[in-house]
């Protein structure tokens, strides 16, 4: 099968929760993530917007990410922006860098 991603990825099944609005968030799994995006899933995707924020809870950082596909109870969404909740701690995007 004919590899399309231009970043290999990480494998991380752990927990996160994607913000819907201002008012409400639902639990999901990040399945694997590389420098360009992440791939979740959570049973109520297809109400997710294109445009959502990611809460990775074993990190603690927030992802701002843009759905590119989608798949039942799945999205792949590019990654556009990257903040720790803990300043003196590297986001996980310089982490995956190549040395």
């Amino acid at each position: 099968m004919f590899e399309r991603r231009s970043a290999s990825r990480t494998l991380l099944n752990e927990t996160g929760s994607i913000s819907v609005d201002e008012h409400r968030s639902l639990p999901c799994i990040v399945y694997d993530r590389s420098l360009g995006g992440v791939r979740v899933a959570l049973p109520e995707a297809e109400i997710v917007p294109d445009s959502f924020v990611l809460s990775l809870d074993a990190s603690n950082e927030i992802l701002v990410c843009s759905a590119v596909w989608r798949k039942a109870e799945e999205i792949g969404a590019t990654a556009n922006g990257v903040s720790s909740l803990h300043p003196g701690r590297p986001a996980a995007r310089e982490a995956l860098q190549p040395a």
